[in-house]
């Protein structure tokens, strides 16, 4: 049978189906992928956790450089800050080129540590646990809505691996950015902190602090990402299938912002993006760490499904 003539017969019988209706909202509500998101979490996590268990090793021979750097116990109470500053700066030369080894048998053991871990795989991983479930959300609003069976292969094509293969290359790049941008904001943070008379206790407790922001960095990463890909494999899905426009469905949690919240329920098109904070123009999860979803409005003259 000619193509043409098999789309107009299936959207004439989906016109039957629904009493002549021409705009179909769709039955089912898409739901976020919450265990890819997971999924993405657990790897920074751990990759989180390499960063951690180097850095422990070096705090003694940090701790050494520092209280070597001054003439008398830096952790005495009876120390003031000015009194460190005047007594650290008759040594600075000596302990700023042994802090600076220091950092670098840091950042070849990191990197060593991190060569050992597959992150390309595990991310792998996770772009095809966010992929099938959100090709799982779509065949459900198509089945449930309008009755069809999508084909089981056909968001598995080319066009799709290369969305992939892309979120792949581009999320490698931004992790690795994590630890070499967290140890450079430490290294800083130690030289200042010594240069302003602060003890080697507060300096070691300034650098666990870090640590736990640069983790949580790596966390809010994770829930970006996974919402990222979520949306670009909604938006190419729905596209293609002819759907030019969507209702807008928050996660009606605590974590939804007002703004995303004020176009819970509104209908928008996927060539003219709702304005949300800030003047920005983004449909559901571009936006940062934004978990909305794209609910599709299906318009039958214009559909156009793999059956």
């Amino acid at each position: 049978m000619d193509e043409t003539l098999r789309k107009e017969i299936v959207r004439e019988e989906l016109k039957r189906k629904h009493r002549g209706k021409k705009i179909v909202p769709s039955k089912y509500r898409m739901k976020y992928p919450d265990s890819a998101e997971r999924e993405y979490i657990r790897l920074t996590n751990e990759y989180m956790a390499i960063e951690r268990e180097v850095l422990m090793k070096y705090i003694p021979e940090l701790k050494r450089i520092l209280n070597e750097g001054t003439k008398y116990n830096t952790d005495s109470r009876k120390d003031n800050e000015k009194k460190r500053r005047v007594a650290r700066f008759y040594a600075i030369d000596n302990t700023i080129v042994r802090l600076g080894i220091l950092f670098e048998s840091i950042q070849r053991e990191m990197d060593s540590a991190f060569g050992l871990y597959n992150l390309k795989r595990e991310l792998n991983k996770i772009a095809g646990l966010d992929h099938k479930l959100t090709v799982a959300e779509w065949k459900k609003a198509v089945s449930k809505t309008l009755g069809i069976n999508i084909l089981d292969d056909y968001y598995s094509g080319e066009y799709y691996q290369k969305m992939l293969d892309k979120w792949i290359s581009d999320n490698i790049d931004l992790i690795n950015t994590i630890p070499k941008g967290s140890l450079g904001k430490m290294k800083e943070m130690v030289y200042s902190d010594y240069m302003n008379g602060r003890t080697t206790t507060n300096i070691v407790k300034d650098l666990q602090q870090q640590y736990g922001i640069d983790k949580r960095h790596a966390r809010l990463i994770a829930r970006d990402q996974t919402a990222k890909l979520n949306a670009k494999i909604t938006q190419s899905q729905q596209r293609d299938a002819g759907v030019n426009k969507y209702e807008w469905s928050t996660s009606f949690d605590v974590r939804v912002r007002d703004s995303h919240f004020a176009l819970e329920g509104k209908i928008f098109s996927w060539d003219d993006p709702p304005e949300t904070d800030e003047g920005r123009r983004c449909h559901p999860g571009e936006d940062y760490q934004c978990r909305c979803c794209a609910i599709p409005v299906f318009d039958i003259d214009t559909l156009d499904l793999p059956v």
